[in-house]
């Protein structure tokens, strides 16, 4: 049988042409929304960046202008400092690490604690829940920028107030990939009140990351500048002070060298350290000694591959945290550090 139809006239009612530049047209609006979408969220996001939740008057306090009571007696205090590397996208088995990390913290029984990138308020409430019951009773954060900036202190002790500058000096905002922006580094304060008589200024603080980045070195230059007038006109008089925290910077680095000679720094360390360090703060009438410091590490068994990453996951990294085997992990990316340290009464 010899059909009447022609070739014209089937190329005329085939819906296929019709349907592949539909399917185009879809295709090239979505390619559109898409960027503009995450263009909207950024602008938005990038709106509230500036906000500080965190008290920043420091000024405003009482106890600036009170000295502090003398110190009666010799006091010897363990303190620490940890990143413990709780972030959302840059990490995974965040939620058996905190546990692993407040386990050891209970075992430890330090005085002080200065945690940086503690970013993940679920996470935040499991290291909580399992210190309960222990010394450290006593906490401060300070919220600020998009996504906070992950300090938090802890202390054994009575904190009467805190405080918080964010740094001035930081990398871009389009840097997106970095997240120091967004994450409003800066230094927290809490004084802390000690037994028996006596109090301390206890620093916590996370500066820019170097990423071999020569324009990231001079804002951590900056940032070190101000942290030192920061301290300078914070401390409270007779106070004995400590600050702790990721630096960023190592003790053969300019930006470094600044901190320790114009805030000025003693470090409280008796081993090597790279980025993370432990500074006492000379005060008069107060002599520190540190008895010995403890590197904070291990490794434990997790239900995914352990990645720690400096910038947001590829897609076969994303996949590998999400769905990949069950591995090992370090606790964090960086060790952290207890030093023991004998407060005294004397020049």
């Amino acid at each position: 049988m010899t059909s009447n139809l022609s070739s014209k006239s089937l190329s005329k009612n085939d819906p296929s042409p019709r349907r592949a530049s539909r399917t185009r047209r879809w295709l090239v609006r979505v390619g559109l929304a898409v960027p503009t979408l995450l263009a909207a969220v950024v602008c938005l996001a990038a709106l509230g960046n500036g906000r500080v939740d965190a008290p920043v008057d420091y000024r405003a306090s009482a106890l600036l202008s009170t000295p502090a009571g003398p110190l009666p007696a010799p006091v010897t205090l363990r303190v620490v400092t940890w990143n413990i590397a709780n972030a959302y996208g840059f990490t995974n088995n965040r939620r058996e690490r905190v546990t692993a990390i407040a386990r050891m913290l209970r075992e430890l029984d330090p005085d002080l604690v200065g945690l940086q990138e503690a970013f993940v308020a679920a996470d935040r409430e499991i290291l909580w829940r399992e210190l309960a019951g222990s010394r450290l009773a006593h906490q401060v954060r300070f919220p600020a920028a998009t996504v906070g900036n992950g300090l938090w202190i802890l202390s054994a002790h009575p904190i009467r107030e805190a405080w918080f500058h964010r740094f001035a000096h930081s990398n871009p905002w389009y840097r997106l990939f970095e997240g120091d922006w967004w994450a409003g580094k800066g230094i927290g304060l809490a004084r802390v009140d000690l037994p028996g008589g006596g109090s301390v200024d206890f620093y916590d603080t996370h500066a820019q990351a170097g990423r071999d980045n020569p324009d990231n070195e001079r804002v951590r230059l900056g940032q070190m500048q101000e942290l030192a007038e920061f301290v300078a006109s914070s401390r409270r008089p007779g106070a004995a002070g400590f600050i702790v925290g990721d630096f960023n910077t190592t003790p053969d680095a300019p930006d470094y060298r600044l901190a320790v000679e114009r805030t000025p720094l003693q470090r409280a360390m008796t081993l090597p350290s790279r980025i993370d360090h432990v500074f006492a703060l000379p005060a008069p009438g107060l002599r520190y000694e540190t008895k010995g410091t403890r590197v904070l590490a291990g490794r434990i068994p997790v239900p995914r591959p352990g990645l720690f990453l400096s910038r947001a996951p590829g897609l076969l990294e994303w996949i590998d945290m999400r769905f990949g085997p069950p591995g090992e992990s370090s606790l964090s990316d960086h060790p952290g550090y207890l030093s023991e340290i004998r407060i005294a009464p004397g020049s």
